[in-house]
């Protein structure tokens, strides 16, 4: 099984438009001296069959699509998957539709399958488990599993809720990819909603993954990264767009 991770980046992306902070200054740089980094989104393979993870950069190869939630990073291209069969959260919001504050959001879209979180859905050779996340609308996080070798991708959550890190931890995982958003130390209301290095770490300790991967990484996190940040255990890394991971079994890439 393998795991292309198309965008690694939050909603603004690196570089972000009119930023100058470090981070989004060398992405920008002819040069390019930073990492670039696009809305997070994610590309499973196995047995030629390609399911994608959020609509993150428009229409992929794929033959099914999995949604994490309706925010327009994650979910805006979703005209782009018409004929593809794709699932999602009941938002239970579809007819007063909110948001973080200035943040665009849209209702479910018809097309989509509403899930149930827990409820195993087979989907061409994957068995696929939706899990519940800590955000302010309605997301969920998906489970990946073929011939054995499991993944998960959670995307826009501070850390991971009690019930589905039980579920992570009865079902061990050989990679997860977990949005760590912030720096150490960023001031933000609410901060729940994203994941900063300490929660994403400590949540990644408590799942036991065979690797992790921090995603959704923000351009101020990116600029401590680069000031030197900390040192990483040896089996969780930094996510970089472009990124293919061959899951080969617990533990083996």
């Amino acid at each position: 099984m393998r795991l292309t991770v198309l965008g690694s980046g939050d909603a603004s992306g690196i570089p972000r438009a009119d930023c100058m902070d470090p981070a989004c200054a060398c992405a920008r740089a002819h040069n390019r001296t930073g990492p670039s980094r696009r809305n997070s989104c994610a590309l499973v393979t196995a047995e030629e069959y390609s399911i994608a993870i959020d609509t993150g950069l428009g229409r992929q190869d794929c033959a099914g699509l999995l949604l994490t939630h309706y925010h327009p990073d994650h979910a805006g291209f979703i005209e782009e998957f018409s004929g593809i069969s794709a699932w999602g959260p009941d938002d239970g919001l579809s007819e007063n539709p909110v948001g973080e504050p200035g943040v665009d959001y849209f209702p479910r879209p018809t097309s989509v399958r509403v899930v149930a979180p827990f409820v195993t859905l087979d989907i061409g050779p994957f068995r696929c488990t939706p899990l519940p996340l800590n955000h302010p609308i309605p997301v969920l996080g998906w489970v990946v599993e073929w011939a054995g070798r499991r993944l998960a991708w959670l995307t826009d959550t501070y850390g991971i809720p009690a019930p589905s890190l039980a579920w992570l931890a009865a079902h061990p995982c050989d990679l997860i990819a977990l949005d760590t958003t912030f720096a150490p130390g960023v001031v933000r209301a609410p901060l729940r909603g994203h994941g900063d290095i300490a929660t994403s770490l400590a949540a990644l300790a408590a799942a036991a993954p065979g690797r992790g991967l921090l995603i959704h990484i923000g351009h101020g996190l990116q600029t401590w990264l680069d000031a030197g940040g900390v040192e990483l255990p040896a089996h969780i890394a930094v996510a970089e767009d472009g990124q293919v991971v061959e899951i080969l079994g617990r533990g083996s890439f």
